[in-house]
C-alpha cells in the first residue's frame, strides 16, 4: 500500500511540489531506518565481543555469562543474528575453559558446553558456510565426549558429531586460524591409538600463528594467534622430551600479546620455568 502511495505522490509532484518532502521520507526513510539498525547492531556486537575476550583472558567467568543475556535481544537480527549466537557460544565456552582451572564442577562444565553447542549449533543454522561456528562447535562436542564416557551411547554420539563438524569446518576454510586451532587441540588430546599426534598439533598451532592476522574492528571473530601460541606452549612443555627453550619463548609471545592472560601468566609460564628449574 505504501508503494502504491509513493507511485501516486509522484504522479503529483509535477502539479504541487508540496509533495516532494513527502515522497522523499516514503522513498528513503525505510532504508536509511534499516541502515541505522544495522549499524547500531553491528556496533554492539564490536563492543560485546571485545569485552568478551578481556574476559576470558582475565578469568571473568561470571563476567562472561552476563554477556550471553546482553546477546538475548540481537540474536534475531536478519544480518547479523548468527555472530550473536556464536559470541553467546563463545561466551559459555570460555567460562568453561577458564572453570576448568577454578574447580568448576563437572555439572557446571557441562551445563556451559551444553550452552554453547546449542548456540553455535543456531549460528550454523543461521550461516551455514560459517567455518568459525562448526570449529567452535567442535571442541564443545569432542570435550562433552569425555565428560559423558558414563554414557557410551551419548559419548560416541558426542565424538561423531565433533569429527564430522571439524571435517565440515576445515573443508569451509582450511587456512582459518581458529579452525587450525580446534583441530590442533584434537590432535594434541587425542590418544595415538585413535588418531592423536602431537608433531602435527604443534605444526598445525605454527601454521595457526603465522596465519593469524591482527585484530580488525569488526564483529567477526578474529582471535587464534595468542591462543595458538599458548597451545604451542603447553605442548611443548609437555612433550617427551619437553623442548623448554620453545616453550618459554612462547608463553612470553602470548603475553606479550595479551598482557593479562590470567592463564598464561599464573598458570602456564610458572609451569614452563618451573620445568626450566628441574
Amino acid at each position: 500500500m505504501r508503494s502504491v502511495a509513493c507511485a501516486v505522490m509522484l504522479l503529483l509532484i509535477f502539479e504541487d511540489p508540496r509533495f516532494v518532502a513527502k515522497l522523499t521520507s516514503c522513498a528513503f526513510a525505510p532504508a536509511a531506518t534499516a541502515s541505522s539498525n544495522a549499524a547500531a547492531v553491528r556496533a554492539r556486537l564490536m563492543t560485546v565481543k571485545e569485552r568478551a575476550m578481556r574476559a576470558d583472558y582475565r578469568a571473568d567467568i561470571a563476567g562472561l555469562l552476563r554477556l550471553r543475556r546482553e546477546l538475548a535481544p540481537l540474536v534475531d537480527d536478519p544480518e547479523l543474528g548468527y555472530l550473536a549466537h556464536y559470541w553467546s557460544g563463545y561466551a559459555s565456552w570460555r567460562a568453561a575453559i577458564n572453570g576448568a582451572n577454578h574447580h568448576m564442577s563437572v555439572r557446571d562444565l557441562q551445563t556451559r558446553l551444553i550452552e554453547a553447542d546449542a548456540e553455535f549449533e543456531a549460528a550454523m543454522l543461521q550461516r551455514t558456510d560459517f567455518a568459525d561456528a562448526y570449529a567452535a562447535a567442535s571442541s564443545v562436542n569432542g570435550w562433552l565426549g569425555n565428560l559423558l564416557r558414563d554414557d557410551p551411547a551419548v559419548m560416541r554420539e558426542r565424538f561423531t558429531r565433533a569429527a564430522r563438524l571439524l571435517a565440515r569446518a576445515r573443508e569451509l576454510e582450511p587456512d582459518n586460524p581458529r579452525v587450525l586451532w580446534v583441530a590442533g587441540g584434537d590432535l594434541l588430546f587425542k590418544p595415538a591409538s585413535i588418531g592423536g599426534d602431537v608433531p602435527k598439533a604443534i605444526e598445525l598451532y605454527q601454521r595457526a600463528v603465522q596465519l593469524a592476522p591482527p585484530p580488525s574492528h569488526s564483529p567477526l571473530p578474529d582471535w587464534g594467534k595468542p591462543e595458538s601460541l599458548m597451545a604451542l606452549a603447553y605442548a611443548h612443555v609437555n612433550a617427551t622430551p619437553p623442548d623448554l627453550p620453545a616453550a618459554r619463548a612462547e608463553a612470553r609471545e602470548a603475553l606479550r600479546l595479551v598482557p593479562d592472560w590470567q592463564y598464561v601468566r599464573d598458570v602456564l609460564l610458572p609451569r614452563v620455568e618451573g620445568a626450566k628449574g628441574k
